[in-house]
């Protein structure tokens, strides 16, 4: 089965570098850059997965398929252009009826996502990036808390590579780097939020602890329109210390995840996600100490929303504190070991309040890569607030330089009521193979 399945990657491989080739030149083309004075990187990958319930019903909780294309064409001059997208298919919405209904196979079933679209100008101390991107702030593994700028897709529990799950959004980023500072400005043209989990789907809000099943309908806002009041705004200032990755940071924005409110109409209740802005003060910091690595977070929320439940779902303002601390061990490039404590603290409370005012969490990352690069990986994150806990267990197989098989698992224990034992339906098993497709020209 692993020679068919070789077999068929490599036969997809072919049809992906003839594509890689045909797109290239084809986006080219349109371009008034001078070609002689271009230098094109380029990657096609691709996933498919195939995973089981480990709960009973036993059945059939993905089978999956992703292709994955980016660009990124640097000129002679200071400017450069990146490009990518990533199309992918969950066929088990399609064919596992029985589990997953009509509002999760007709939204989630296939999907095209918008990665990197930006022109970049890059000179002396200054780089400014304008258009769809990432941006990256915090030092934490795991779990996003420092992480604010771009929302992130949920759909699948936000399980995998954090990179993977981060959703692009058009923005300007202008980076000053002085010798002994560097200060960073964004500007966000048009607000994204959150994918969440439709109703039905694996990790989806629980809204059948308050409303009977077929008594409500579900909306959930995914952006905002252009305008000066729904623009976010924000930076980041990085002192040089030597031997120290010190950040402060500033953004004021809509909340990537939403609130959920109720409201009946005409016997029918409705539900609509809402996102409200607020304003995260915050310091992140990295400090290497031999073999060690010192990691923390701090944030302050400010006017943050929260959800209660009172006869119908609404929400109430609190600022919060999160603070995140954390080292890592590690040793070559072959094995690494990370432990990290958060905590959350609301400042305020209400009646109904669906969340504690204090929750922590305990979060354990082990890797080892060994004979012929096969790695295993662990990460167990433990919720001391209930008594739940997260396990995800992957080992990575090479079958070449440019195909991966991925054995892995994913287990939520816990109460039915907990964070992550609410999800302990969906704990599963699954297998994977990565292909990966690059290279590198000059026009």
């Amino acid at each position: 089965m692993t020679k068919e399945c070789v077999l068929l990657f490599s036969q997809k491989l072919s049809l992906a570098r003839e594509l890689l080739s045909r797109l290239t030149h084809l986006g080219l083309f349109f371009l008034s850059f001078p070609l002689s004075a271009v230098v094109v990187q380029s990657q096609i990958n691709t996933q498919s997965r195939l995973g089981y319930h480990l709960v009973a019903p036993t059945d059939l909780s993905s089978h999956r398929h992703e292709l994955e294309i980016n660009h990124v064409i640097k000129f002679q001059s200071p400017w450069s252009l990146g490009t990518g997208f990533r199309a992918l298919v969950e066929g088990a919405y399609a064919t596992n009826s029985s589990r997953y209904p009509d509002p999760v196979r007709t939204r989630d079933t296939q999907d095209i996502i918008l990665r990197d679209l930006y022109l970049q100008y890059k000179s002396g101390l200054t780089t400014l990036t304008f258009g769809n991107q990432q941006v990256v702030w915090g030092e934490a593994f795991g779990f996003y808390y420092a992480d604010l700028i771009n929302p992130k897709d949920f759909r699948d529990f936000g399980i995998g590579p954090l990179e993977r799950n981060r959703l692009h959004i058009p923005m300007i980023n202008f980076k000053l780097n002085f010798t002994d500072n560097v200060f960073q400005f964004l500007y966000v043209i048009k607000p994204f939020f959150n994918k969440t989990p439709n109703i039905g789907s694996d990790f989806s809000f629980p809204f059948n602890r308050f409303f009977a099943p077929g008594t409500f309908s579900f909306n959930d806002e995914r952006t905002q329109d252009i305008s000066w009041k729904s623009a976010e705004y924000g930076g980041r200032f990085t002192p040089n210390i030597s031997g120290i990755d010190l950040s402060f940071l500033y953004f004021n924005y809509f909340d990537r995840a939403p609130v959920y409110i109720s409201s009946l109409s005409s016997g029918q209740t409705e539900i609509r996600g809402k996102h409200n802005r607020l304003e995260t003060l915050g310091a992140t910091l990295s400090l290497p100490v031999s073999t060690l690595v010192l990691r923390a977070e701090t944030l302050l929320h400010r006017h943050k929303h929260f959800n209660k439940f009172s006869g119908a779902l609404n929400s109430f303002i609190s600022d919060q504190f999160v603070g995140v601390l954390g080292v890592d061990y590690i040793v070559g490039d072959r094995w690494r070991l990370g432990v990290q404590l958060g905590e959350n603290y609301r400042f305020r409370t209400e009646e109904g309040a669906l969340e504690k005012a204090s929750t922590q969490l305990i979060t354990v990352h082990g890797s080892l890569t060994f004979f012929h690069d096969r790695t295993f990986d662990l990460l167990v994150a433990y919720a001391p607030h209930d008594g739940s806990s997260l396990t995800e267990i992957s080992y990575t197989l090479p079958l070449s330089k440019r195909i991966d098989l991925l054995i892995a698992s994913d287990l939520f224990n816990g109460g039915s009521s907990s964070q992550f034992g609410l999800y302990h339906p969906a704990t599963r098993a699954y297998i994977q193979i990565k292909t990966y497709l690059g290279s590198e020209s000059r026009l």
